[in-house]
């Protein structure tokens, strides 16, 4: 169900995806729907939730390469649901809904901001980038780049997220 819920937002938006359409394209009845998620907005949230969890790679000590993969996380996992028209989509809904940019922002931005920000600090513990530096500053500007990178059309190929993470941290060592 919340794959066929990612599946209806990033291929029809909001206006494509109902209860309804999302207990067909998953295959199960209504009910089933409504009994595990009271609301299309929780149901978005918890689909969006899911994106999240399931993509955090393991830490492996270098900032670098956790940089790296938290990066190449990201921009793989945009890629295989839609992630940008997603977005795009509700964020096309916010002034009707009022409440799409909140549930984006708790359920995918945030945590992974988080996950980018712990990196950070974990490279400044470790003595690997400046102590002064800002890890929510630093986060913006990796996960920044793929934005706008995205939205420019500029190819976002194998070795886009280590050459972004490399130009970023050599304003940011020690």
């Amino acid at each position: 169900m919340l794959e066929a819920t990612i599946k209806l937002l990033a291929v029809e938006g909001l206006a494509g995806m109902s209860m309804d359409r999302v207990a067909a394209e998953a295959g199960v009845s209504k009910v089933t729907v409504y009994t595990r998620w009271s609301s299309r907005t929780e149901l978005i949230g918890a689909a969006l939730t899911h994106l999240q969890i399931d993509h955090v790679p393991p830490p492996t000590g270098s900032v670098r390469d956790d940089l790296v993969a938290h990066l190449e996380a990201m921009r793989r996992q945009y890629d295989e649901v839609g992630g940008m028209a997603i977005i795009g989509n509700c964020l096309a809904e916010e002034p009707a809904s009022g409440e799409l940019l909140a549930i984006i922002r708790r359920s995918t931005l945030l945590p992974r901001r988080a996950h980018f920000a712990e990196v950070v600090r974990a490279g400044i513990e470790r003595g690997e980038l400046r102590a002064d530096i800002d890890p929510e500053r630093v986060t913006s500007m990796v996960v920044g780049v793929f934005y706008a990178d995205h939205l420019a059309g500029l190819p976002l190929d194998a070795d886009w997220a280590a050459s972004v993470v490399d130009d970023v941290l050599a304003g940011l060592r020690l």
